[in-house]
């Protein structure tokens, strides 16, 4: 979160000097008051103050900020690349995450060989915000409808499999429980020399077993 103690002699000038700092209206701010004191006998006997605050600003303002960069930063992105994606966010305030969820036709060519592309696109985006913005919240690229941590489980059970189909030589199996699955699987082994495989059962209890071929 973006948080930074600040002193001045007045609560005012502590705030004004936090906008300055974040960029930010003081309705932006939240304030926690850390000290506060005043002595007289000062120089030719003038009073003085002193006020010391922890000031952050507020997760809504901090979020949004953000996520508007990552947008504009994306759109502007599919729009060169001549991609047909939609975007749609939800900020996680307890969390203080920002998940913008991707959604349209051209949302597979991110999804290919366990999402390898949309993590490259997801590290550019938080590396664009985080150098226009500084370092803050992560932004998490989500495609709709597509359970991309099961994925990258089942490409790394795969990448396994194979290597040991070739120490061992003998058969692995690999459980799909998708047509999406089963060409994810398949696409990983296409370009394997001497790695065969049978697909064998149907729906959930479908697998595919890779074999060594002489």
């Amino acid at each position: 979160m973006m948080e930074k103690e600040l002193e001045g002699k007045s609560l005012d000038q502590v705030v004004e000097a936090a906008c300055q700092e974040f960029g930010c209206l003081p309705e932006d701010l939240e304030l926690e008051i850390l000290e506060y004191s005043s002595s007289g006998g000062g120089l030719l006997g003038i009073s003085t103050k002193k006020v010391r605050a922890k000031i952050r600003v507020k997760p809504d303002k901090l979020l949004t900020e953000r996520a508007n960069k990552a947008l504009s930063f994306l759109k502007e992105l599919f729009y060169y690349a001549e991609l047909k994606i939609e975007t749609k966010t939800n900020l996680l305030k307890d969390q203080l995450q920002i998940e913008i969820y991707l959604l349209g036709e051209d949302v597979k060519f991110l999804i290919q060989n366990g999402a390898e592309p949309l993590s490259a696109l997801e590290f550019l985006t938080n590396k664009v915000v985080a150098k226009a913005l500084g370092v803050g919240p992560k932004i998490i690229l989500k495609p709709e409808g597509v359970n991309i941590e099961k994925e990258k489980k089942l490409v790394n059970a795969v990448k396994r499999a194979l290597e040991k189909v070739k120490t061992t030589k003998e058969p692995q199996v690999i459980k799909v429980g998708s047509q999406r699955e089963q060409r994810l699987v398949l696409n990983l082994i296409k370009d394997e020399e001497k790695i065969g495989y049978v697909i064998e059962g149907e729906g959930r209890s479908k697998k595919v077993i890779l074999n060594f071929q002489e």
